[in-house]
Order: C-alpha cells, then structure tokens, then sequence
C-alpha cells in the first residue's frame, strides 16, 4: 500500500499542468516561441561617473533617491530558460522597478513612487496622443493591471547555449516594453530594456548632448551584458521606441557590433531628430550599414523621406495607418483591458501591436540569425489589416573605412583611391566619400605625403564632383590650384565659391565669414 501511494504521488507530480500561453492574457494572441522565459534584473554602477538623483519627467527632483557610488544602471534581461525554474512574477514587480532606477534598495515607499510614477507617464502618453480624453487610471483600474500574471519568472535557470542580443532602450524600463521582451525571448533572444538617463539626473535630455550622453549608456550596458555566459555579442540588434530610435541610429553609427536598428514607431524618421543627429560631431550617417526596419504609423512630424539619406544600409518600411507611437508600447495591449488608456485609436490596437511583434521578429530573424525568406512576403502584409504600406529600399555598396583607403594610397598610389571612387559612383553611388572624409583624408595627406600640394587638388576635385555646390569644396579645389599654379582654374573657382556662400547650409555664419576673407584676398593677389 505503500509503495502504490507513493506511485499516485509520483504520477500527480509528473502530470502537473505546465503553463500555457492561455494562462498569461496580458500576452494576448503572440505566437510565443519554444522557450520559456527568465527575467532578471542586474543592478551596477558606471564608477566612472557621478550618481544622479532621480527625476520625473516633469523635471522634479527627488534627492533620497540617490546613491553616491556611481552612475546608477538598472538592467533588465528577458531570457531563454529552462521550464519549471524560477518564480512567477506579476506586472506589478515590473512597475515597482521604476521606482528603482537610482536607489536600488526596496521599500514600500518607493513602491508608492513607482505606481505615482507610472500613472503619470501614462497620463502624459495619453494627453500626447489625444488632449481631449478624460480617461485617468483609477485605482480598481491600475490594481486590474498590476494583477496580471506575466510570462517571464524570477531567476529562472537560464538554457545553456548562446543567444542573439536585443537591445531595448526606454524611459519606463521595464515596465512599458516587457510584453515584447518576452515575446522575443521565447523565440532565442536575450532582451535587455534600460532606462538612458540625463548628465545631471535620471531623466532623459532631448538634445544633440542627451543622444550622445545616452550612447554612451548603451554602450556601457552592453559591456556588462558581455560579461554573461548565454549572449552572442556578435549578434546584437537595437530596437527603440520614441526619441530612442536616434539613440540607436547614433549607436549603430559609432559601432559596427551593432547589426540592426528597429524604429518600433520612433522619431528617427523626422526632421527635429535628424538635426539633433546632425549637431553631434560624432554622428556619421555614411557610417550607418546595418539594416534598419521601420515601422511608423501617421504624425505630422514623420516622413520616411527624412531617412532616405541612411544610403548604405538597407531600409524596410512599414505603415501601420491606425496606430501611434506609444500604442507600440505595453499600451497596445493594455487597451484591451483598459479603453483608451492613452487616448482613441481608429484601429484595433491589440491587433496592431501583435502585427508589428510578429514583424519585428520576422525581421531579427532574418537579419540577426539568417533565416531565408521576404520580410513583406504577401502572406504576412495581405494577412493583417493594420499595414497599409511596405516599401524597401536596398542599401548602395559601401565605400572602404578611412584606415583601407590610407593603406590603399600608401601601397597602390592616387590612382588606386580614383579607381574605387569611379567603381561606387558607377554603381549608382552619386557621392561615394562624405564631406567629413575629404577633410580627414586632406589633413592625413598634409603630413609629408603630397608636398607638391597635388594629390590634394586631385582629391577636392573628386569632392566636387560629389558637391558642386559646396562653398567649402570649391574653396579647396582653387586653393590647391593655386598652389599648383593653375591661376585660372583657382580664380574660377574662388569665384564659385564666393557666390555659394549665402546658398550653403552646411555653414555656420562664422565659417561663412572666415571663407569670404580668405577668398577674397587670395583673389585679389590672383588678380594682381
């Protein structure tokens, strides 16, 4: 009798329920992948830099949360794990991990913050899509929300192997993108959500020094993300949200380890950001190869136009014409729970923001793990209402990096660097090399390589081939003429370039200025 009851015992064990996606509404109708899924959250400090105080995004300071080690990092990774581990988790641990952005310690008081904070940036989200709507989070409301059981447990013992990375910057880590990452990491990705923080505090600063400042966040995540046993870093990929997106695209810009670039609905696609990119000195746009998707929806400020000029990478676009930017969020989902909870939506938004996963998985999957297929293929787009436009354009073959074309000159001579100009233009390339690059290149040639002066002129008549109508490039082209004493061909274009000047764009006023002075009496001595 023993031994049968024993057996019942073991039987029951062996047939207990496992966890369905059925068991886990907050996930809707995601086509979950094979893996179940681990959640952890790794608190460090940049010791490098200065703590921050923590700052809503009203710009209100609370200085008890604070540390003085260090720049404070809070890391949250979604990964594939192995079943039965770890403990179950609710929404509710991701949103009181807000109030723990800067002061890692856990109390009821920053749980109270937490939740202060997360009804204000859902009350923001919502004004910014839709003034008019009354709708405030009450407490039945946010307490139904912060009772949903969610896919991903505690420390759950991690599958052994190595796991492309997805990077996932946002301002309401973890608890605005934790539907997405667990969704990818059921399908093979460690997914990594952090909060980019400000120089003097934990909120984010929308300017040419926040992008920057935020890079350098990144960058420091990945290093310790490195340091795991289940990640490959030679796969990883960004995907962001918002103003993050141009955090990725300057990212990608500066860090060929980076692959892909997903604009989930981000502002990379618009003019104010692009000029934000555009002030940085470290943002190279001819520097951008990997592939971007993006996937946006209708804004005045939007325009797939404003990208057009990312020519080296291949670009895939994707309209969802009855979405917004923040319903790519968890806010998508949590419509279903909650109408409106940032504002009226023409479509369905559940609908939309499982579509526009399932697209960024597709799209990882071919670009991160080299799966085979179309990524607007007619059976996914026919498929589901919410796009109603895909294009892509394919990305031009890309020049060699600055240290190939010196050794190239060093090794070939002049003729070899004309060459590979000539090959990319001939392949549809109208401007093969940067303005930044003829600079550089002009300063490494100045070093006891072209005393004569000539491969310079060589080089700026490439440069204007490419610009013409540069005032800056037609400078040189005259100045190095006159130095070889081509005197005609430098008084011409002296000339160009004196009458390009109020045209140019690319020039501040004071550059503008030292040009004019500069042209001007060196045509004068032309002239004499």
């Amino acid at each position: 009798m023993k031994y049968k009851t024993i057996l019942i015992l073991l039987l029951a064990l062996g047939c207990q329920r496992q966890d369905t996606i059925d068991d886990f509404p907050i996930m809707g109708n995601l086509p979950m992948g094979e893996y179940p899924v681990g959640f952890q959250t790794l608190f460090t400090y940049d010791l490098t830099k200065n703590a921050v105080p923590f700052s809503d995004w009203d710009g209100n300071l609370y200085q008890d949360h604070t540390s003085e080690k260090g720049r404070q990092f809070q890391i949250n990774v979604w990964y594939p794990a192995k079943s039965r581990s770890g403990d179950p988790l609710k929404y509710t641990d991701y949103v009181d991990l807000i109030g723990r952005q800067t002061n890692f310690s856990e109390s009821e008081e920053q749980k109270v913050l937490a939740r202060q904070t997360f009804i204000a940036q859902t009350r923001d989200l919502r004004n910014i899509r839709d003034a008019e709507n009354k709708l405030d989070l009450n407490t039945a409301q946010l307490n139904q929300l912060l009772d949903l059981e969610v896919f991903a447990r505690s420390n759950a013992v991690a599958v052994e192997g190595s796991f492309p990375v997805v990077i996932y910057p946002n301002g309401g880590s973890p608890a605005f993108q934790n539907i997405t990452c667990e969704f990818l990491a059921s399908h093979g990705y460690v997914t990594v959500a952090f909060v980019p923080k400000g120089r003097f505090s934990s909120g984010f600063e929308t300017s040419t020094i926040g992008l920057e400042v935020a890079v350098d966040d990144l960058e420091f995540v990945l290093g310790k993300i490195s340091e795991e046993s289940n990640v490959d870093m030679n796969q990883v990929a960004i995907l962001a949200n918002a103003i993050s997106s141009s955090v990725g695209a300057a990212a990608i810009s500066r860090n060929e380890k980076l692959k892909a670039l997903i604009s989930l609905e981000g502002g990379l696609p618009s003019s104010f950001e692009q000029r934000l990119l555009n002030e940085s000195v470290f943002y190279q746009p001819e520097n951008i190869r990997a592939p971007i998707l993006f996937i946006y929806s209708p804004h005045p400020a939007i325009d797939p136009e404003y990208t057009f000029h990312l020519k080296y990478a291949d670009r895939y676009y994707a309209h969802f014409s009855e979405m917004s930017e923040f319903a790519m969020l968890n806010y998508g989902m949590f419509d279903e729970f909650i109408p409106d909870i940032i504002g009226e939506h023409p479509g369905n938004t559940k609908e939309g923001f499982e579509t526009a996963n399932e697209l960024v998985l597709r799209f990882l999957n071919q670009k991160i793990k080299g799966e085979a297929g179309e990524l607007f293929a007619a059976s996914f787009v026919t498929s589901r209402d919410h796009i109603d436009t895909t294009f892509v354009l394919a990305g031009l073959p890309t020049p060699p990096n600055m240290a190939v074309l010196k050794d190239t000159f060093l090794k070939e001579g002049f003729d070899a660097l004309e060459n590979i100009y000539q090959q990319l233009k001939s392949a549809g390339n109208t401007q093969p090399f940067s303005k930044d690059f003829y600079t550089d290149y002009r300063s490494w040639l100045a070093w006891k390589k072209d005393e004569d002066y000539s491969y310079r002129l060589r080089l700026y008549e490439l440069a204007y081939d490419s610009y013409p109508a540069s005032a800056r490039i037609n400078y040189y082209v005259a100045y190095y003429s006159m130095q070889q004493k081509f005197n005609e061909q430098a008084k011409r274009f002296y000339r160009q370039s004196l009458s390009l000047l109020e045209s140019d764009e690319n020039m501040s006023t004071n550059e503008k200025s030292r040009l004019r002075t500069y042209a001007t009496d060196e045509l004068n001595g032309l002239n004499k």
